[in-house]
């Protein structure tokens, strides 16, 4: 299981960053965790106004693990 996280950062400042975590998931599988990053970057540049989407990581759950 994966958790997308996505961290977008101020384009006036890429100091100033925020770190998003899907709450859709976890994702039983690498790949559809890592499109749901894609479309939470998509999201992201066009809901959150002067945040750019910089990188993202899926992130292993341990097992039990759900978020």
């Amino acid at each position: 299981m994966f958790k997308a996280v996505v961290i977008a950062c101020a384009i006036a400042d890429p100091t100033a960053c925020i770190t998003f975590e899907d709450y859709r998931g976890p994702w039983p599988t690498q790949r559809q965790c890592e499109q749901r990053a894609m479309e939470m970057g998509r999201d992201i540049g066009e809901m959150v106004h002067g945040m750019q989407p910089k990188m993202w990581r899926c992130q292993p759950l341990k097992k039990g693990m759900l978020s």
